[in-house]
């Protein structure tokens, strides 16, 4: 079946939050890690500001699960907006004391996101399909390109210029956030059904299923993920000794991703998932082959290249197959909510991991090129998350183009959900909210 590629008035609703969310996090968030690396030149304080923040975010989806079971994915949402604005407020009173108060920050910078990107992967489940899923993740790949380097080049700027800068971004990101909380109450209203509970989805967890694939597929790409966003930063900014080249950095991987993120968005289809995720997760290794050798600027430079030619190889496949599991079934559609947070659970935990092994490395082996080596093995692990899907790309569309998910959430024309008979239930409506 071809897809239809059609998102509903709240699909761009979200993508609208969502780049509001970016933009903001794409000024500051690049530059944190910077900021504090300036203050002080330590790398165990930087890891252990990263594991206060990835401590915190699992907790923050537990608490978002209730939130949404009890109110509305939308509360989640607007709260996740308010508290990183909160902790920009902070570090804006705090200036050159932060480091001081770096667990905290580190869980307050976890709680915002947390609550954040749980709302958002809820209403994600909820506004796509598996007609339109990849569509969806490569528009918002896109948006998420677009302000990936648009908003640090941006920054780099600003810092460069003025002796303020910092301040100002911060200030800029306080600003969009605010925006962005203001833009959610237009999301349309849905709680979710019945109380939380995770034990079942724990169960399934620990049983031989697709499920379990998909879990352990996101505790491998967590222990990539925890480790290179901040740290590849890091090594340019030491490289480069200059914001502004952060800023370059991001704009020209920024454009890349952006033409690999249209690229895919059009080209994927859940057919191809298992071959373009293999692809991505063999490249994001090889691009630190050039750091490994020397590293350099221009080493960074073709290992920002590499990754964002490639990351959109090995995200959507996975992304999308993740919520097309949490579809099969309506017993997994109503607790679609517990499944997130499990599904972040699983995505903290390789996080930690990989963050542990930073601050070991950092601790035995304080050198750069140590922190290259480890990367190199972190990214490695990604086809660990290949191995783990490959039986459930086997499924086949025919059996994904069946999750009865694909009937059961829409919107009508003003954004008002409203409910529709599923296929082999047409005889009951499934209205979750």
């Amino acid at each position: 079946m071809k897809q239809t590629g059609r998102l509903n008035g709240q699909a761009k609703l979200l993508l609208l939050l969502n780049t509001l969310y970016l933009s903001a996090v794409g000024l500051s968030n690049t530059f944190v890690n910077v900021y504090l690396w300036k203050v002080k030149n330590d790398f165990t304080m930087i890891g252990l500001f990263n594991l206060c923040t990835f401590l915190a975010i699992p907790t923050a989806f537990w608490v978002g699960g209730h939130l949404a079971k009890r109110w509305d994915r939308v509360l989640s949402i607007r709260l996740g907006m308010a508290v990183m604005a909160c902790f920009y407020v902070t570090v804006l009173f705090m200036k050159a004391a932060a480091p001081a108060y770096i667990i905290p920050l580190g869980l307050l910078l976890g709680t915002g996101a947390g609550l954040y990107w749980f709302g958002y992967f809820l209403m994600y489940f909820e506004i796509t399909d598996p007609n339109n899923r990849d569509v969806f993740n490569g528009v918002n790949g896109l948006l998420m390109s677009a302000t990936a380097g648009g908003a640090p080049f941006l920054a780099g700027w600003l810092i460069t210029r003025h002796t303020s800068g910092y301040m100002i971004i911060f200030s800029l990101s306080l600003t969009i956030f605010l925006i962005a909380v203001a833009a959610s109450f237009f999301v349309a209203a849905r709680p979710c059904e019945g109380t939380f509970r995770m034990r079942s989805v724990w169960q399934e967890t620990r049983s031989p299923s697709h499920w379990q694939r998909v879990v352990w597929a996101y505790a491998y790409w967590g222990m990539r993920e925890g480790v290179t966003i901040f740290a590849a930063a890091l090594l340019v900014f030491i490289t480069a000794s200059n914001e502004m080249a952060v800023g370059t950095y991001a704009l020209l991987t920024s454009v890349l991703s952006f033409l690999a993120y249209y690229a895919v968005g059009k080209w994927i289809r859940p057919g191809r998932r298992a071959s373009f995720m293999l692809i991505g997760a063999l490249m994001l290794a090889a691009a630190f082959i050039p750091p490994l050798i020397h590293l350099q600027y221009s080493s960074m430079l073709w290992l920002g290249v590499i990754t964002s030619l490639f990351y959109p190889f090995f995200a959507i496949p996975l992304i999308s197959t993740a919520f097309d599991v949490i579809g099969e079934n309506m017993e997994k559609v109503t607790q679609r909510a517990e499944y997130i947070v499990m599904r972040e659970f699983a995505f903290s935990t390789g996080r930690l991991t990989g963050t542990v092994l930073f601050l070991l490395v950092v601790t035995i082996f304080p050198r750069s090129q140590a922190i290259v080596i480890l990367l190199f093995i972190l990214n490695s692990m990604l086809l660990g998350s290949w191995v783990s899907m490959r039986a459930v790309y086997k499924r086949g569309w025919s059996e994904l183009e069946g999750t009865v998910h694909s009937g059961i959430f829409r919107y009508d024309g003003t954004g008002t959900p409203r409910s529709r008979r599923t296929r082999g239930n047409a005889g009951s409506d499934r209205n979750p909210g």
